[in-house]
């Protein structure tokens, strides 16, 4: 009888890296040679959580004849296992290849089931009989496919060509177009590719183009620029892709290995919630890993940027394009920002911020005559002068709230709500009155600050510095045997709230941030401190102090011990959906773009969700399309939301229990998971219920389904 081949699966998905469906791949082939005809010819040993460390013990502990990872790979800079934290730990290929040479009389076959693997494959395979690795990044629904195909082909007795080339197969019959990405190195000999033969040698850099889809100048620059560039270098464009291709993974992915990311930046980009997006993942990532840096181009653009687009790129260099007599030009300077000289135009080149028209002295017509200015719902936060800004009843209530300086308040909704928009007035309210306003938004936290409370807590204290335009004192308080949350309460109360004279109002967006934090609970504690401390009355500094945080996850579910949270206290404002009658009078304010009927209809399909109600009155009534236009492409992938729902997409993806979570609201208004409900309902995708969840509003019952 022959031996028993023993075959080691290795996987890690550290929690900085895009969730993968590891336990599913496992369980399949564990299934799949379980019913194998000589299932009694393999036993399977797992270890998960893979740390580099691990690798060699468990080599030596369970003497595997095949090795299998699954798990994240970055192409040459190697393999991503875990740290003792659980983050990301790259292990280069040579080092991978070292270490299986010391097992090259046992191991003799090595499957690496991640991205960008090929590499690595190239390396072992010089020690290892046989090697399998992935030339391209691969969805999880193909890595999954290909692997238990393969096993079936061991389990049956073949050998590793045929069961290799089986797996590639079970890609073609399942319509995944992705059979091409496996690649078997046998030793001695050449590598046996799905299709076509042989790699492109490697390029000088890898260069992603983020821009504008179907808009002019945008998509003809990126095409010329991307011609241009592959000539030396590996260019991504989203128009690469294969159709069928995990286009949400597959753009994360890229951007993960990215040298630079350019990004074209014109007045429809500028809008483009996709090409926000981009250009946070890529700062978030260069923030991590040093890469990739951001190439802003200006497409004929020379208004100011909008927040939060203004915090990543204002501080950068960039380049200039007017016209397509600078297209070559263009194409030079990004060739040599790209070998690392920095972009022309620097920070004091950037326009400043438009100067309010002087006054006319012209009689103007009276405002009924007048027509609103169209403003586009992409800028983000409404100016204070928009004559297009709905006041709702929470307006109110925040406004007396503001009157009355109360000690918290809370601003509740679901993204594209109004939330910013409303906390902006807010402070402008409370500057009126003579408070000092401390504004902290917490998109600005980097990732490193995120998963290391110590980093976090010194990074609170420098921004609250950094606003009031103090001198950071915070080395004079930090004391390393006091909790962290004590040391932020002293360096606020013994030092910050001293420097000033009259009341302070700390107000802070997005806070959601911090939720899903190791140190949610002390950081939160710390705020609900702070308000007892004012409310208390025993310190006069404290009672100066006032505070508004905005969020739109539901806390209570999070937050075990709500005698330390600060959201069950002080004055809630939950921001509600655009009644019939508000997106009535918002219509009016368009110049009655939809006709009473065409109402109706807008208010079934979106709901009164203010930010879809708002882009559809914008592009009918500036003629971008008509009512009927409308209606018939609103769920379509290229219609007029088509960025903001690829977006939601985007943050989907790798999420499994909660797209099962929404799938099952929009089939049956019901889902057993209430987390689920209240982490979905702060995406804005669902609706509670008295009875379950329903979803969102039409649309996304429609569009969701059919691309999850």
């Amino acid at each position: 009888m022959p031996p028993v081949q023993r075959i080691l699966i290795l996987s890690a998905n550290p929690w900085d890296s895009a969730r993968l469906r590891l336990g599913e791949e496992v369980r399949e082939i564990e299934d799949v040679l379980q019913r194998a005809r000589q299932r009694d010819l393999f036993e399977v040993r797992t270890h998960p959580a893979t740390r580099p460390s691990d690798i060699q013990q468990a080599l030596l502990d369970y003497n595997p004849q095949i090795v299998h990872f699954c798990g994240h790979g970055e192409g040459e800079p190697g393999l991503v296992f875990e740290d003792e934290h659980g983050q990301g730990q790259l292990v280069e290929s040579q080092a991978l290849a070292n270490l299986f040479a010391l097992f090259a009389d046992q191991v003799k076959c090595v499957v690496l089931n991640a991205c960008y693997s090929e590499a690595q494959a190239a390396a072992i395979v010089e020690h290892i009989d046989a090697v399998i690795g992935m030339n391209q990044p691969i969805g999880d629904q193909a890595a999954i496919e290909f692997a238990v195909s393969f096993y079936r082909g061991l389990g049956a007795g073949k050998d590793v060509e045929f069961a290799y080339k089986l797996g590639r197969n079970s890609l073609e019959l399942n319509s995944i177009p992705e059979e091409h990405i496996p690649v078997l190195k046998q030793r001695g000999s050449s590598a046996i590719p799905a299709a076509p033969p042989a790699a492109a040698p490697p390029k000088t850099a890898r260069v992603f183009i983020s821009y504008k889809r179907n808009v002019s100048p945008d998509e003809p620059v990126a095409q010329q620029l991307c011609e241009a560039l592959q000539q030396h270098h590996e260019v991504f464009i989203d128009q690469k892709m294969l159709v069928g291709t995990r286009w949400a993974e597959h753009i994360e992915t890229e951007l993960k290995r990215s040298d630079v990311l350019i990004v074209l930046l014109s007045e429809a980009s500028v809008h483009s919630e996709m090409v926000e997006h981009e250009v946070e993942l890529a700062h978030r990532f260069g923030a991590i890993q040093g890469t990739p840096r951001i190439l802003p181009v200006r497409l004929a653009y020379r208004q100011p940027f909008q927040y939060p687009l203004s915090e990543y790129i204002n501080p950068l260099n960039w380049a200039e394009w007017n016209s397509n007599a600078d297209t070559e030009k263009l194409i030079e300077e990004l060739e040599a920002a790209i070998a690392g000289e920095e972009l022309s135009l620097t920070a004091a080149d950037q326009p400043a911020q438009p100067e309010p028209p002087a006054p006319d002295t012209i009689p103007q017509p009276p405002p009924s005559a007048q027509p609103v200015p169209l403003e586009s719902p992409d800028q983000g936060t409404m100016a204070l002068t928009s004559k297009l800004y709905v006041e709702r009843e929470t307006d109110g209530q925040g406004h007396t709230a503001m009157e009355a300086q109360e000690g918290t308040v809370i601003i509740k909704g679901a993204r594209q709500m109004g939330k910013s928009s409303l906390l902006n007035r807010l402070m402008v309210q409370a500057v009126g009155q003579g408070r000092q306003v401390i504004f902290l938004d917490f998109q600005l936290f980097d990732q490193p600050a995120l998963a290391d409370r110590q980093r976090f807590f010194r990074q609170f204290c420098n921004f609250l510095s950094d606003e009031l335009e103090l001198p950071n004192r915070l080395d004079d308080y930090w004391d390393e045997d006091l909790p962290l949350p004590k040391i932020c309460t002293s360096y606020m109360g013994r030092y910050l709230l001293k420097q000033l004279d009259g009341p302070v109002l700390l107000a802070m967006d997005e806070v959601d941030r911090a939720l899903d934090t190791s140190f949610q609970s002390g950081f939160f504690g710390m705020l609900r401190s702070w308000h007892n401390k004012r409310a208390m009355g025993i310190s006069p500094i404290w009672q100066r102090f006032s505070q508004v945080l905005v969020i739109s996850t539901e806390p209570y579910q999070l937050i075990e011990d709500l005698n330390q949270s600060p959201f069950n206290v002080g004055q809630t404002l939950r921001l509600q959906d655009f009644g019939p009658t508000q997106v009535a009078d918002l219509n009016a304010r368009h110049g009655s773009p939809f006709s009473p009927g065409q109402l109706t209809q807008l208010v079934q399909l979106l709901a009164g969700h203010p930010y879809l109600t708002r882009r559809a009155l914008h592009l009918t009534a500036s003629g971008q399309c008509s009512p009927d236009q409308f209606f018939n492409t609103a769920s379509q992938a290229q219609g007029p939301f088509g960025g903001h729902l690829r977006r939601h997409l985007f943050r989907l993806k790798g999420k499994t229990e909660l797209i099962n979570a929404l799938l099952e609201i929009i089939r049956h208004q019901r889902c057993g998971d209430e987390t689920l409900v209240w982490r979905l309902e702060g995406a804005g995708l669902v609706k509670k219920t008295e009875t379950g969840a329903r979803p969102r509003c039409q649309l996304y019952a429609d569009y969701f389904p059919k691309h999850l």
